[in-house]
C-alpha cells in the first residue's frame, strides 16, 4: 500500500471509526467546574437572556438623548445606581442619573455619557456634552445571547469559555458524555518499570507514562495494563482483559512494525496503515468483536519520539471522535525556516525545534540537532514540532507547518 499523508490518514481513520457503533452513549450529569473538556452530551440552550435588561457599558450619566439635543446642558443629577441595584424611579425629562458599570439603565433613559466627558457645575448638577447618540455606550437586553438560542452544539469539547457562558446562563451542572475507557499498555520484553533493577539489555518503559497522562489531559479515561511481553498468547490474554474491563480502546505503544517480535502486527484483525511521516511512518490499527461488545485497537511505534508525535497528531484526536467529539488533528501555524535545511526527499520530517526571534522581533522555527527518534529529551527541550520536507532541501525563510507543543500539551488541543 502507498504511504498516506497525515492528513489522508486521519481522514480514513475517522471514516472507518464513523460507521462502527457509537462508542459513547452513556451520559452523565457533572457539575460545572468538573466539565472541563468532557464532551457536551446535549445542545446547551439559553434559558434567560444576556443581558437580562439594559446595563449601563461603562461608569457615567444615564440620559434622555432628546434633552441633549441642542449640545451641551447642564442637568439635575437626581440618583446613583449600582451595578446589582436597579433604578427606583423612571428617569424623568431634563435629568440625570450617575450610573456605573453594568447597573441597569433607568427606564425612560437611552444612553450614557462617559463620566470623563462630563464637569461638575455644583453639587447637585452637571455639565453634559451634546448631542449625543441614542444607544451611546448601552448594553440592550438579549443583545448578547436570546432565550431559547442554541449556544453550544452537542460534542462540543468543553473549554473555560464554554463554563463561562454556561455559568453566565445559570447552569450549575452540565450533561456530558460518560468518559472513554482506554487501555494503555507496552509491548517488549527488554522493559521495565522503575525502581526494579534493569536487566541487561534492558529499558524503562517511557511511553506508557506519556500516554496515560495525555489521556488525562483529554478528559478521557485512561486504565494502565503494565507491560506486556513480546508474545502473542500475552497479548491475547491483556485483550481478553479489555473485553472483561469494557475498556472502549487500546492504545499499545511497540510491536506495530515488521520486526520478528512485533506481536502487535502479528494479532488477527491487525492492519497497518503506512503514513509518509518520520519519525513513526504509521499506525496499526484494528477493530475487534466479543460478545457484542467493540475495542478500537491503536498501535504506536515503540520509539518514543515517534510514539510522541503520532499520539498527538493521529491517535488522540481519533479517540476524541470516538469519544462522541467533533475532533480533528492540532492545527500548524506556518513559520518561517531559520536557516537552511537538509532532509531526505520524498518524506515528511517531524523534527524537533525551537523557536528563536530576528532582529526584528520575527518568530522562525530552528530543528534542534540531535533528531533521533528514541531520544524523548529532544522533545523536552524543544517548543514545536515542524514539518520539514517533502523537498530535500529548505531555504532558510521558507514557512513551514510548525505545532506548538504548547498546544500538543493542552487539556484542549484540538
Amino acid at each position: 500500500m502507498d504511504e498516506l499523508s497525515l492528513e489522508a490518514a486521519f481522514v480514513q481513520l475517522a471514516a472507518a471509526l464513523s460507521v462502527l457503533p457509537q462508542a459513547v452513549r452513556g451520559v452523565e450529569d457533572v457539575a460545572l467546574l468538573e466539565a472541563r473538556c468532557r464532551v457536551l452530551a446535549h445542545p446547551l440552550v439559553a434559558t434567560l437572556d444576556l443581558p437580562a435588561q439594559d446595563l449601563a457599558a461603562m461608569d457615567g450619566y444615564a440620559v434622555r438623548s432628546a434633552d441633549l439635543a441642542d449640545g451641551p446642558r447642564a442637568l439635575p443629577v437626581v440618583a446613583q445606581v449600582l451595578a446589582g441595584h436597579p433604578a427606583q424611579a423612571p428617569l424623568a425629562p431634563a435629568s440625570c442619573v450617575r450610573i456605573m458599570t453594568g447597573a441597569p439603565l433607568p427606564a425612560g433613559s437611552d444612553a450614557v455619557v462617559m463620566m470623563e466627558l462630563v464637569e461638575a457645575v455644583d453639587a447637585g448638577q452637571v455639565l453634559i456634552p451634546g448631542p449625543v447618540a441614542p444607544g451611546s455606550n448601552r448594553r440592550l437586553r438579549g443583545e448578547h445571547v436570546r432565550a431559547g438560542e442554541a449556544v453550544l452544539p452537542a460534542g462540543r469539547r468543553l473549554r473555560g469559555a464554554d463554563l463561562a457562558l454556561a455559568a453566565a446562563l445559570g447552569h450549575a451542572r452540565l450533561a456530558v458524555r460518560r468518559r472513554l475507557r482506554v487501555g494503555v499498555l507496552s509491548t517488549g520484553d527488554e522493559l521495565r518499570d522503575p525502581p526494579v533493577p534493569l536487566p541487561a539489555g534492558g529499558a524503562y518503559d517511557s511511553n506508557r507514562p506519556m500516554l496515560l497522562v495525555a489521556l488525562a489531559q483529554a478528559a478521557l479515561a485512561p486504565v494502565d495494563l503494565a507491560i506486556c511481553p513480546d508474545d502473542a498468547a500475552a497479548l491475547q490474554a491483556v485483550v481478553h482483559r479489555a473485553f472483561d474491563q469494557q475498556l472502549d480502546a487500546l492504545l499499545i505503544s511497540g510491536g506495530a512494525a515488521l520486526g520478528d517480535a512485533d506481536v502487535v502486527r502479528s494479532m488477527g484483525g491487525v492492519r497497518f496503515l503506512p503514513i509518509n511521516v518520520r519519525p513513526g511512518r504509521g499506525l496499526a490499527v484494528a477493530s475487534l468483536t466479543h460478545a457484542g461488545r467493540h475495542l478500537l485497537v491503536l498501535g504506536l511505534p515503540g520509539n518514543a519520539v515517534a510514539a510522541y508525535v503520532l499520539a498527538h497528531l493521529l491517535a488522540l484526536p481519533l479517540l476524541g471522535r470516538m469519544a462522541g467529539a467533533d475532533t480533528q488533528p492540532p492545527r500548524a501555524v506556518r513559520l518561517p525556516a531559520a536557516r537552511d535545511l537538509q532532509s531526505r526527499a520524498g518524506r515528511i520530517d517531524f523534527q524537533r525545534a525551537r523557536l528563536l526571534r530576528d532582529a526584528d522581533g520575527n518568530v522562525q522555527v530552528d530543528p534542534l540537532a540531535d533528531q533521533g527518534s528514541a531520544k524523548i529529551r529532544s522533545v523536552c527541550e524543544a517548543q514545536a514540532i515542524v514539518a520539514v520536507g517533502p523537498q530535500g532541501r529548505t531555504r532558510a525563510g521558507e514557512l513551514l507547518p510548525t505545532y506548538l507543543l504548547s498546544a500538543f500539551e493542552s487539556p484542549d488541543p484540538y
